[in-house]
């Protein structure tokens, strides 16, 4: 129970996984960055057949990473939009990592997968939904 005007502490697995949050919208917004110079120098020099999906994917990241910092800005607020726009980022990080895992990506996806098991746990612990219920 908490005591009107005391504000409560979050939890440290909720912390740790916030920043998780901030490093992997930072790395989504390089990633994204850096597909779209790809793109842009491809069609610079007339290789633009192709370059749709690689857009498509560029575009995605920099939403995935503007999604995530909007809720690692809003993460103090408590609310349970954001843990639930968290969970659901990681979850389908999570599945993007194991399908390219299986599809032979090697030991290069396994930091990704194991990054968005940490902050998938983090965020759905159940010190968390209780910090973020109020």
């Amino acid at each position: 129970m908490t005591t009107p005007g005391v504000r409560a502490k979050m939890p440290k697995s909720v912390r740790l996984a916030t920043v998780g949050v901030w490093v992997q919208a930072v790395l989504n917004l390089a990633a994204g960055a850096l597909l779209l110079a790809v793109v842009s120098d491809a069609v610079e020099h007339g290789r633009d057949e192709g370059v749709g999906l690689i857009r498509f994917v560029a575009v995605l990241s920099l939403l995935i990473a503007a999604a995530l910092l909007l809720c690692g800005v809003l993460v103090g607020r408590r609310s349970n939009a954001v843990r639930v726009t968290v969970v659901v980022v990681e979850a389908v990080s999570l599945v993007g990592g194991v399908l390219g895992l299986l599809q032979g990506g090697g030991v290069s996806v396994l930091p990704g997968i194991v990054f968005a098991l940490a902050v998938l746990r983090g965020f759905s612990s159940a010190e968390a939904r209780n910090w973020f219920d109020r």
